[in-house]
């Protein structure tokens, strides 16, 4: 099995992609770029300093988008377009503050043709910025020769673009940089989650997430963060956006499961659908997912702009790598005696997965409700070997992301 990777279309030759519009949306937490194309293309995003500029490269494309002036309060001071070199276009917006870029991605649109690139980011302190500046985002194939235009062309249709010419600066090439996991344990402060042998949820999962992290960091091939390293509350979508902010490269999430049989046990993965697999999985992740209730959250509000991407083909391709990863997992767990539940891999809607660019797992480490299991899972013994499999298994999904980004 392989993972599948998303693969976007760049313009034809015979067909100049179009920007038919520029959208801004305001939230309490990022600013949402949208430019609307006539077409699914490759792209690539990145931010330049002295001034604040956030660049857009795109296929060499048509610009139909007009005038600017109502995005000031997006703190875009101006946008600027035009030609960087042959096959490839360039857009810059000139910002009056630093901002870091969270996440870009494209999507087709649910009805009729067309696709939306998508680019969420957030205002941070300069020295924020200097660390992330270089980032790039996405991957543009160059598609013409080796030569480069020396200033963007102005366009004179669009009354902002009268600047000064871009520089056509170039993103600095990075250090390859180690991925970056995520380890999510459930619950904590006032939601405990499941009980069982005296012992609470949120301090089994906790403890086996603390043992993962230290194996992880030990092998010195990943880089690690934790949604939370103590008994504290954290509401589903913080927990996505935590992942999401820090554009990590697998997200885990770790509970313990609880059935009124208490002589069910076993570890399981799961991973995200939009229909449960089962009546049992379907029960569990309605459980999860109400979580934030105890602290008086809405999750159909605070989930619904996330729910609507599950349709598009980025958050398949998420999907497939997540099921991939999920195959490891089932895989690899028994290797060191963890006792697999029957029909180990399972997926449902669970709120904690909905990242639609990171892939994501939920693994059910075993039963509170079965009491032998819920002490075992909190012995250090039992720990390092859970988070020994999961290493092994993250190092076979790595393995084979590298394999597939060399063909």
């Amino acid at each position: 099995m392989m993972v599948v990777a998303l693969v976007l279309s760049s313009a034809a030759a015979a067909h100049a992609l179009e920007i038919k519009n520029v959208r801004f949306g305001l939230h309490q937490d990022k600013t949402r770029l949208v430019l609307d194309l006539d077409d699914v293309a490759q792209f690539r995003v990145f931010m330049l300093g002295t001034p604040y500029r956030l660049v857009v490269d795109l296929p060499e494309f048509v610009w139909n988008a007009g005038d600017f002036e109502q995005y000031r309060s997006a703190g875009v001071n101006a946008v600027r377009q035009g030609r960087l070199e042959p096959g490839i276009s360039r857009i810059v917006f000139d910002m009056n503050r630093p901002v870091s870029i969270q996440s870009a991605f494209v999507l087709p649109n649910d009805k009729g043709a067309g696709a939306r690139l998508v680019i969420d980011f957030a205002n941070v302190p300069a020295s924020i910025f200097v660390q992330t500046m270089n980032e790039v985002h996405g991957q543009l194939a160059a598609l013409g020769g080796a030569g480069r235009s020396g200033a963007v062309r102005e366009n004179t249709a669009v009354p902002s673009l009268k600047a000064a010419p871009v520089p056509m600066e170039k993103p600095q090439n990075r250090p390859i940089e180690k991925p970056l996991i995520i380890i999510d344990p459930g619950h904590g402060g006032v939601d405990p989650g499941a009980i069982g042998a005296g012992l609470h949820e949120k301090h089994v999962v906790l403890g086996l997430a603390k043992a993962l992290k230290e194996e992880l960091e030990q092998s010195g091939l990943y880089r690690v963060a934790m949604t939370r390293e103590n008994d504290v509350f954290i509401k589903l979508g913080d927990r996505v956006k935590f992942a999401r902010q820090r554009s990590a490269d697998l997200f885990i999430s770790i509970h313990a499961d609880s059935i009124e049989n208490s002589k069910v046990g076993g570890a399981s993965v799961y991973t995200l659908s939009k229909t449960a697999s089962d009546k049992q999985t379907e029960q569990l992740a309605a459980r999860e997912n109400k979580a934030d209730l105890i602290a008086g959250i809405d999750l159909s509000v605070e989930d619904q702009e996330v729910a609507n991407i599950l349709v598009d083909l980025a958050m398949r391709d998420t999907m497939n790598q997540s099921n991939f990863f999920a195959g490891k997992l089932v895989s690899i767990l028994p290797r060191e005696s963890i006792r697999l539940l029957e029909r180990p891999h399972r997926s449902a809607g669970f709120a904690v997965l909905k990242a639609p660019d990171i892939p994501s797992v939920l693994i059910e480490a075993g039963f509170m409700s079965n009491t032998q299991e819920a002490r075992r899972m909190n012995t250090p013994e039992h720990r390092k070997k859970f988070a020994r499999s999961l290493r092994n298994s993250i190092d076979a999904y790595f393995e084979q992301v590298r394999k597939n980004q060399k063909t």
